[in-house]
């Protein structure tokens, strides 16, 4: 019993014993001042951590980031609501006629008043001066797929341009007589929708004359051809509403009109015309003042050369009674008188 004792008492001061483990010693309790470095250290650790600020940070830019992709969200649905809007105006304008097409026009290229894009304002253009020469429509007529802004017919093309003050300018190519297009474009007609009018370039139709009695590009069949399905055209379009000044190529009715010619005509070339019109019973050459000349033709027609010294240009004045004819079919049938159209 007494061992048992004995053992018992020598745990307990084994237990007891500071000395054996100092880390069971009882520590007392600090005391902490203010100007403790101790406190300054403890009170550093509760500032908010580096990973604190982060979190922080990463939440302010991802409202921001959210916040600019909902501007982009927004510029993405306007753009293809004003992509929707025209593709929906495209398809009014398939499926407009000429008065509608003509509004639209002056809507968008004349007040301005509607906006389109580039591919609808270039459908505009091109359904719009379809309708203009429809007529060519019987001759094979369909967009050129290999020049821009040009319509093909079976004898000659028609290419289309808006011009500075809103006018539609049409310029043609015709293949030469060997087949060839020339690479000149004839500048032929200006149309002007707002006012309803059309300009028609004679320099054009003295062009033709030229090209085909002097140059010999062209044949008389082709300008024969050209004349007629122009005024095709041209018939059309003053049924459209369109309104014509005098011009050379027009042959709806009587040709009595006069032309400047900028250099005189040389005496050779009226001494030729003097000679044509005596070795033919029906034609006459009168010299009816100074330097002013009537050529009389079979039918009442007539052509009247008055030459200015001063200015150095001729005025030629045709005339053929009740004939409705155009320059070209009037001087197709007298070639001789070609020559005095010739401004080079």
């Amino acid at each position: 019993m007494a061992d048992e004792k004995n053992k018992f008492n020598q745990i307990y001061d084994t237990l007891v014993n500071s000395d054996e483990d100092p880390a069971l010693h009882i520590r007392e309790k600090e005391t902490l001042h203010p100007e403790d470095p101790a406190l300054e250290e403890k009170s550093d650790q509760v500032k908010p951590s580096d990973q604190e600020k982060s979190v922080s940070e990463t939440s302010l830019t991802y409202y921001d980031n959210r916040q600019q992709s909902y501007q982009d969200l927004l510029e993405l649905i306007d753009d293809a609501e004003k992509e929707l809007a025209d593709l929906k105006f495209r398809k009014l304008l398939m499926e407009s006629d000429f008065l509608a097409l003509l509004d639209y026009f002056n809507q968008i290229f004349v007040t301005k008043e509607k906006q389109a894009s580039a591919i609808a304002k270039g459908a505009l253009l091109e359904f719009f001066t379809f309708e203009l020469i429809k007529p060519l429509e019987g001759h094979g007529l369909q967009l050129s797929t290999n020049d821009f802004s040009t319509w093909e017919s079976k004898y000659f093309n028609l290419s289309y341009r808006l011009m500075d003050k809103n006018e539609i300018g049409f310029s043609f190519m015709m293949p030469t007589s060997d087949g060839k297009f020339r690479n000149e474009k004839i500048k032929l007609m200006e149309v002007y929708p707002e006012s309803m009018k059309v300009k028609v370039f004679d320099d054009a139709v003295l062009t033709l004359l030229k090209d085909c009695y002097s140059n010999h590009i062209y044949t008389s069949g082709q300008n024969s051809m050209f004349s007629r399905e122009m005024n095709d055209v041209i018939s059309h379009m003053k049924a459209l509403g369109f309104e014509f000044d005098e011009n050379l190529l027009d042959n709806s009715k009587p040709l009595d009109m006069s032309v400047t010619i900028p250099h005189k005509v040389p005496i050779d070339v009226l001494d030729r015309i003097f000679i044509t019109t005596m070795d033919h019973e029906k034609y006459d050459f009168k010299k009816i003042g100074d330097e002013h000349y009537l050529v009389a033709l079979d039918g009442q027609q007539t052509v009247t050369i008055a030459q200015d010294d001063a200015s150095q240009t001729c005025k030629l004045t045709m005339n053929t009674d009740r004939k409705n004819k155009s320059l070209i079919e009037f001087f197709g049938s007298y070639p001789f008188l070609v020559p005095l159209t010739i401004t080079d």
